[in-house]
C-alpha cells in the first residue's frame, strides 16, 4: 500500500514531467515558425542570364562544337540539341551530308548522324575525312539492314562483321557495366513477375560486330548464355564502338536516341571516346508527393468503404506516417504539394484546419510544402486558380509556396497566371509529368523553372530503369512522382494504398540505391541547382595528369568527372566524392578548379599547377 507521502511525491513528479513536456512542446512551437518556407532562398538566378552558345563569348570562353546530320523535324535533332545545351556545346545542323565541309580552323568534338533519309553509302568520303581528323562519329540510329549489307565500306566504318538477320526477337537486353552510371543490368523476363516489367523493344536487326569493337548493350538470345560474357560478341549488338582511322565510331541499333534518355547515352559515348569526361550536372534527387494532403475530402465515401476512415483520418494516421518513415529511412527530402480542391462542381469546400499540422510535420521531416494545381476535366484552370486564391487568402499570413505541380495540358495557360494570382507569385519552379520532347530541366519562363517528372515511384519497368540510368548519367538528377490523387481516387486494385505503397518503397529502395551519392533535395532546393546548371558556362582542359576547370558566369557548380582507371589524388578550388568506380561528383567552389589524377594503385604523377 502506498503511503500518503509517497503518493504526494508521485503526483508532484507527474505534474513536473507533464509541465516539462508541455513546456518543451510550447517552446518548440514558439521558436519554430512553421509558416515559413525555409527552402525558399533569396533572389534567384534569372533565365535572362542562361547560357547560350551564340553568346558564349560573354561567358569568357568559346564553347565546344557538335555537328548533326538530320532531316528537319527529327526527334533525334531535339535530343541532340538539348544535349548540346546541357553540355554547353554549339550545335550546327546540316540537312544532308553534302551540306557539310570540314573546317580545320575549328574542328567539332563530335559529328552525329540521324540515318533516316541520309545516303550513308554515298557519304563515305566525308566520313573518311572526319575520322582521319580524329573526330568522334556517332550514328544515332542505323539505316535498314539491307543498306548496311550492300555496302562493305559502311560495314567496315561501323565495325559490322556481318548482317546475320534483318530482324530477330531477342529474349532480353543486357546493359554492360561501365557505360551508364548505375552499373550492369539484365533486362530479362525469367519469372512471371519480371514479365510485367518487360516493355523494351525486343525486335531488332541482328548485327555481329567485328573484332576490335567494344559492345555496351546487346540483345540476349538464350537464357542459358546470359552470363557467358565471351558470347556477347555473337549476340545482336545494340550499342557499340568501333575504332576507325584515328577516331571512335559509335552505333545505336534501335530507337534509344529518339527520346530524352539519349542525352545520357551521348555523354557515355563522349566518355568512352576520350581519356576522361568532365561535364556539368544538376545533382538533385527529388521525391514529389503530388496532391497531398487533400484539404477537401471529396472522396470520403470511397475512403470509408476501403479503409473505414475518411480522407482526413487516412491521410494523417496512415499515409503521412508511412511517407515520413520512408523519407527518414532513406534520407529523402519530400516535397508535398497540397491540393485545395480537385472537383469544383461538387458542394465540398476545402478546409484549412489541418494545414498547420502538416506544415509542422513537414518542417520536422525536412520536407517542403507546395501547391498542386491539378483539377478535374469539368473544372476550368482559371476558375480553379480564382477559387484557390480566395481560399489561401482567407488563411491570413501567407505561406510562401516555392513549388507547384501542374498538368501538362495547363502549362501554356498557367504561365501568365503565375505573376497575376497572389498565391502563385512566390512559385519559382513547376513539376510536371510530361510526354514527348519536353526537356528534363528548363526555364518555363525567365522567373520560373520546369522540372519534368522522370519516374513514377509505384511503377518501375525495364524502360524506366534504363531511362533512370541515362538521366543520372547526364544530369545526376531524378524527379520521382508519388501521385496521391490516384490513391485518394482509386480506379483499380493497383491504386489501393497497400499495393501502391509496397511498389514505391520497393522501387525506391532498390533502383535508386546506386545513385545515393547524389544529393537528396526538395523542389525549391533543386530549383536553385537547376538555375545554376542552366546559367553557367565552363571550359576544361587536360595537361598530363592535371585537369583544369574554369567556370564562367557562376561562382560554383556541380560536375561529374569520369575516368578510365584513374582516381583523384588532389584537388583545389572545390570538393569531391566518389559516386561509383571511375566516377566522381565534383563541387566547384571557385572559378578555377585544379584536379590531380593518378593511376589506381600508382604514385602521384602530377605536381604543382597554376592558371595563366
Amino acid at each position: 500500500m502506498v503511503s500518503r507521502r509517497n503518493f504526494i511525491s508521485i503526483l508532484m513528479m507527474m505534474a513536473v514531467m507533464f509541465f516539462m513536456f508541455q513546456f518543451s512542446q510550447v517552446a518548440r512551437e514558439g521558436q519554430s515558425n512553421y509558416n515559413t518556407n525555409i527552402y525558399l532562398g533569396g533572389e534567384a538566378l534569372s533565365g535572362e542570364e542562361r547560357w547560350c552558345a551564340e553568346d558564349a563569348d560573354e561567358f569568357g570562353g568559346e564553347s565546344g562544337l557538335a555537328v548533326l546530320f538530320a532531316e528537319r523535324g527529327s526527334s533525334v535533332e531535339t535530343v541532340v540539341s538539348q544535349w548540346c545545351e546541357y553540355t554547353k556545346r554549339r550545335l550546327v545542323v546540316c540537312r544532308g551530308v553534302e551540306d557539310y565541309a570540314v573546317s580545320e580552323d575549328r574542328l567539332p568534338e563530335a559529328v552525329l548522324v540521324d540515318s533516316a533519309g541520309m545516303d550513308l553509302a554515298g557519304a563515305m568520303e566525308t566520313f573518311e575525312e572526319i575520322t582521319d581528323l580524329g573526330i568522334t562519329l556517332i550514328f544515332c540510329n542505323l539505316p535498314a539492314p539491307q543498306v548496311i549489307g550492300d555496302s562493305e565500306e559502311l560495314q567496315k566504318l561501323l565495325g559490322i562483321q556481318s548482317v546475320r538477320q534483318d530482324s530477330i526477337e531477342v529474349e532480353g537486353i543486357h546493359l554492360l557495366s561501365g557505360f551508364l552510371l548505375g552499373g550492369e543490368s539484365m533486362y530479362l523476363a525469367e519469372t512471371e513477375e519480371q514479365e510485367k516489367l518487360q516493355d523494351l523493344d525486343l525486335n531488332v536487326p541482328w548485327y555481329i560486330t567485328a573484332g576490335g569493337t567494344k559492345t555496351y548493350m546487346v540483345g540476349v538470345l538464350d537464357k542459358l548464355l546470359k552470363d557467358v560474357e565471351a558470347k556477347n560478341e555473337y549476340f545482336p549488338a545494340l550499342i557499340w564502338r568501333n575504332g576507325y582511322n584515328r577516331a571512335s565510331v559509335f552505333a545505336v541499333n534501335g530507337d534509344y536516341m529518339d527520346s530524352m534518355q539519349g542525352i545520357g547515352i551521348l555523354d557515355a559515348m563522349m566518355y568512352e571516346a576520350d581519356s576522361y569526361a568532365l561535364y556539368p550536372i544538376v545533382n538533385a534527387q527529388n521525391i514529389v508527393v503530388a496532391n497531398f494532403p487533400d484539404l477537401t475530402g471529396e472522396n470520403d465515401e470511397k475512403m470509408l468503404e476501403l479503409y473505414s476512415r475518411d480522407a482526413k483520418g487516412i491521410q494523417q494516421n496512415v499515409f503521412w506516417p508511412a511517407l515520413s518513415g520512408l523519407a527518414l529511412r532513406s534520407q529523402y527530402r519530400l516535397t508535398c504539394l497540397m491540393e485545395a480542391q480537385y472537383d469544383y462542381g461538387d458542394s465540398a469546400e476545402p478546409s484549412a484546419e489541418t494545414i498547420p499540422f502538416y506544415l509542422q510535420q513537414f518542417r520536422e521531416s525536412s520536407a517542403e510544402a507546395g501547391l498542386s494545381l491539378t483539377h478535374s476535366e469539368d473544372t476550368d484552370l482559371g476558375d480553379k486558380l480564382e477559387r484557390d486564391n480566395a481560399f489561401y487568402d482567407s488563411m491570413g499570413e501567407p505561406y510562401l509556396f516555392g513549388a507547384a505541380f501542374a498538368q501538362e495540358k495547363d502549362l501554356e495557360e498557367l504561365e501568365p497566371e503565375l505573376s497575376n494570382v497572389d498565391f502563385l507569385k512566390s512559385v519559382r519552379t513547376i513539376a510536371c509529368e510530361t510526354e514527348g520532347d519536353v526537356p528534363v530541366v528548363s526555364y518555363y519562363s525567365d522567373a520560373v523553372t520546369l522540372q519534368s517528372i522522370t519516374a513514377l515511384a509505384p511503377v518501375h519497368k525495364y524502360s524506366d530503369n534504363l531511362k533512370l540510368k541515362c538521366f543520372e548519367t547526364a544530369l545526376g538528377y531524378s524527379n520521382t512522382l508519388i501521385d496521391m490523387h490516384d490513391i485518394l481516387w482509386p480506379e483499380s486494385e493497383e491504386d489501393r494504398w497497400e499495393n501502391a505503397s509496397e511498389g514505391m518503397v520497393s522501387n525506391l529502395d532498390t533502383y535508386w540505391k546506386p545513385f545515393s551519392g547524389f544529393q537528396n533535395t526538395t523542389l525549391s532546393e533543386s530549383d536553385a541547382r537547376v538555375r545554376s546548371f542552366l546559367n553557367l558556362g565552363y571550359q576544361d582542359e587536360r595537361e598530363g595528369d592535371a585537369i583544369r576547370l574554369k567556370l564562367f558566369h557562376s561562382g560554383e557548380g556541380w560536375f561529374l568527372l569520369r575516368t578510365h582507371g584513374e582516381r583523384i589524388a588532389d584537388m583545389t578550388g572545390g570538393e569531391y566524392q566518389e559516386a561509383e568506380k571511375d566516377a566522381y561528383l565534383i563541387h566547384a567552389l571557385s572559378e578555377n578548379v585544379e584536379i590531380a589524377l593518378e593511376k589506381e594503385g600508382g604514385a602521384l604523377l602530377y605536381g604543382d599547377m597554376y592558371y595563366r
